[in-house]
């Protein structure tokens, strides 16, 4: 694939309008299929890949078009960042914007200016993503909100503002953070954000009991007898939510099992490396939990999904009876090690949690 990506960039950056733009989207649906590679994993980096390219030379062409409109060019070094499954590079091939704008401090009288720039820059963005068929995120995660665009400062006082206030949805903001990663730009502002976030987590362990009630809000449920639940009414009757019923509490389980151990990496399989390398976990509930995920990862990509007005989108629902015997085996075990995953979870965060309560009682 090394030489289709060689001429999906050279395509990229010779895109002048988003009729182009949108003509790669439709490029990657039919040349990218999962049956056409021999892993999930290859299939999912070579997608991630794809977007990447796509997104960033995206961002590039709107800010050649400020320039070109007379606009003027970045006043500040500034970096493009995703979050959501973007930010894991887990993206499927109907995945949504979710995605963020962080830029350097401006010099003092220049913030108004700085403020404008990149206000005009991400409604650029926005439209000609989503012109090239990437619909906004539902929760308003996008640069065009000013809450995710904003210098670094002001993202450093935000997440700080999260921090000291754990309600529910600002821990939800906290553990999306935490999968921030740059597109395109500065990439040590990025980094920035990540040291600094991580370094404040292990100053405020109690913030991980309010993460923990966050990362289990998804259960990974499966029948008494070992049967897949599907869903009782609606249009989606009969089938299995594969997002929300195992791919989403996986993925939330690691990231807070690495968030605990002090990991500083994005990705899920990244974060399952690191934490076999760190010890904290045996090899072997390392891969059974990396193998769940890659199951996860491959079912999730036969979800069925929808293109509506030129955007691609996904329920993230699946029919069991469309799965094959083996296909059957593999989904209920990946249920069964999502469930002894997330007890490891709770039982890590708890025991975290009561250790430190115990230190301070000894210092008291």
């Amino acid at each position: 694939m090394d030489k289709w990506m060689e001429r999906f960039d050279v395509s990229i950056y010779s895109a002048v309008s988003t009729e182009q733009l949108r003509g790669l989207r439709e490029r990657m649906h039919v040349e990218l299929k999962l049956s056409q590679f021999s892993d999930v994993v290859e299939w999912n980096r070579t997608v991630n890949s794809a977007h990447d390219r796509l997104i960033a030379g995206t961002v590039a062409l709107a800010e050649q078009t400020m320039r070109l409109e007379g606009l003027g060019t970045p006043p500040v070094p500034y970096a493009f960042a995703a979050v959501g499954s973007a930010g894991r590079a887990e993206q499927t091939l109907w995945s949504d914007q979710d995605n963020a704008i962080v830029y350097a401090d401006p010099p003092e009288g220049r913030e108004e200016e700085a403020e404008t720039y990149f206000r005009q820059l991400s409604e650029r963005i926005f439209d000609w993503l989503r012109s090239a068929g990437y619909p906004p995120c539902p929760g308003n995660v996008l640069c065009t909100n000013a809450a995710w665009r904003k210098p670094l400062s002001g993202w450093l006082a935000m997440i700080e503002g999260w921090r000291d206030d754990p309600i529910w949805e600002n821990v939800r903001y906290l553990l999306m953070i935490a999968d921030i990663r740059c597109l395109y730009g500065d990439a040590g502002l990025i980094e920035r954000i990540r040291t600094d976030y991580l370094e404040s987590l292990g100053k405020r362990s109690g913030l991980l009991v309010h993460m923990l009630q966050n990362t289990l809000h998804h259960k990974i449920t499966i029948g008494v007898l070992g049967n897949i639940i599907t869903e009782r009414y609606g249009e989606d009757a009969g089938a299995f939510d594969i997002k929300y019923g195992a791919y989403i509490p996986l993925v939330n389980g690691i990231r807070l099992l690495a968030l605990s151990a002090g990991l500083n990496e994005g990705s899920t399989l990244g974060r399952l490396e690191q934490l076999r390398a760190s010890g904290h976990y045996s090899p072997d509930e390392i891969e059974r939990w990396r193998e769940a995920f890659k199951t996860a990862l491959e079912l999730r990509s036969a979800a069925s999904h929808e293109k509506e007005d030129g955007m691609y989108s996904s329920r993230g629902m699946i029919d069991p009876n469309t799965l094959s015997k083996s296909g059957k085996r593999r989904l209920k075990s990946c249920l069964r090690t999502g469930i002894g995953l997330q007890q490891t979870v709770r039982k890590t965060v708890e025991r975290m949690a009561e250790s430190t309560a115990r230190e301070r009682g000894g210092s008291a």
